[in-house]
């Protein structure tokens, strides 16, 4: 079996705004195609936006991957044709870590251990994966070593709401469909994050568990105080409290509070993990496998349970594709705590993908199909392809 073409779609839908767990109203101002947070630092998107693959092979199989593209989807297919492409035609997709491993190497002295490049190889490699798993038919939880799981806890993301009481409604509206566990977007300040909280509590006592996303947005003595505040509150865990880019600074964080400390979406390699797993800059692992790719994604787990770590998966920005990757690999995971449920992000889903299993009574369902278990409509992928 060897692959024969490649195809990109950098994707946008209209209409379906992704603002880090908040609603538009938190933008501070346009920028382009997005918007500026008003407490955050990172722009966000004011339209679902993606990439995805398609690789089809000598024998007519068709395997599908996507990576979230948060940002410029359209740089993307430009690195496909260019680095990626030439590669690839003409490989047999089951040399896949080999050729997840080439593509890396062949820019990683360049700088570009990170960033849009390995983006696009990752959006590539989980396509190798779908091919493998479809010309075995098998889902790639099995081709990882098995189901360790058939459904998997979750946690909704975000509750974007324009208050904390219309926030508390919602949450109203999630327990009647069984949902009891909520991440809940802050880093407002340390008195702002901890009033919220604490009138969540008020409205719902013990009936929730708490979640808080902070957005990177704290210095260390501050992220101390309130992770200290939340402890008190009853929060599971906090994430990425502090600058993305040093280690030791959240070392420092998870050695000063009980609090879990949860990093990772922002990482691309093993490598970034390694480094923090021996720092201990970290609690609670969250990779992200749009980003990381399945055959990296799957070495992160190995090395999250040789160092006895939990693992979170984050799922954020991206589609059904990007969504099944991290339920496969979730579903194999041995240390598997929880994995994030995006509302937004599978309502927008919808149109594509309309075998994407909907999350019931606070669990996410694995896709029963080979390889990843599902496949876009594929009109549908070239009515939203932009460019």
């Amino acid at each position: 079996m060897k692959i024969t073409s490649i195809e990109c779609f950098p994707i946008r839908l209209k209409g379906h705004p992704y603002v880090g767990g908040h609603t538009l109203s938190r933008g501070r101002e346009d920028v382009g195609r997005y918007v500026q947070h008003d407490h955050y630092r990172a722009i966000y998107l004011k339209e679902a936006q993606t990439f995805m693959v398609k690789m089809t092979t000598d024998d007519g199989l068709v395997g599908w991957g996507e990576t979230q593209a948060g940002a410029v989807p359209e740089v993307l297919p430009i690195l496909v044709k260019e680095l990626i492409e030439p590669r690839l035609i003409g490989a047999d997709p089951f040399d896949r870590e080999k050729l997840r491993d080439l593509l890396y190497d062949q820019m990683r002295e360049r700088g570009h251990e990170s960033g849009f490049y390995v983006d696009a190889v990752s959006a590539c490699d989980i396509a190798l994966w779908d091919l493998v798993g479809r010309a075995t038919n098998q889902p790639i939880h099995k081709l990882l070593g098995g189901t360790r799981r058939e459904r998997l806890p979750c946690y909704v993301s975000g509750v974007p709401a324009d208050s904390v009481e219309e926030q508390i409604e919602a949450i109203e509206g999630w327990l009647e469909r069984g949902f009891t566990r909520f991440k809940i977007s802050l880093g407002f300040g340390v008195a702002a994050d901890l009033d919220h909280v604490e009138r969540l509590r008020n409205a719902f006592g013990d009936r929730i568990e708490i979640l808080i996303d902070a957005h990177w947005a704290y210095e260390l003595s501050d992220a101390i105080r309130v992770a200290r505040g939340f402890e008190r509150q009853g929060v599971s865990f906090i994430e990425c409290p502090l600058i993305p880019e040093d280690p030791h600074l959240s070392s420092q964080l998870v050695r000063s509070i009980d609090l879990r400390v949860a990093l990772g979406e922002e990482f691309r390699t093993r490598y970034a993990f390694k480094e923090r797993l021996r720092q201990r800059s970290m609690d609670l692992a969250q990779p992200d496998f749009g980003r990381l790719g399945i055959t990296e994604g799957w070495r992160v787990i190995q090395l999250c349970h040789a160092f006895s770590t939990p693992v979170a998966p984050h799922l954020g920005s991206g589609l059904g594709l990007y969504i099944a990757a991290g339920l496969q690999i979730a579903a194999a995971t041995p240390d598997l705590y929880l994995i994030e449920y995006q509302p937004t992000q599978y309502e927008a889903s919808r149109d594509l993908f309309p075998d994407l299993p909907t999350p019931v009574d606070g669990y996410c369902l694995i896709p029963s199909g080979p390889g990843l278990g599902l496949a876009p409509i594929e009109d549908q992928v070239r009515s939203f392809t932009i460019g």
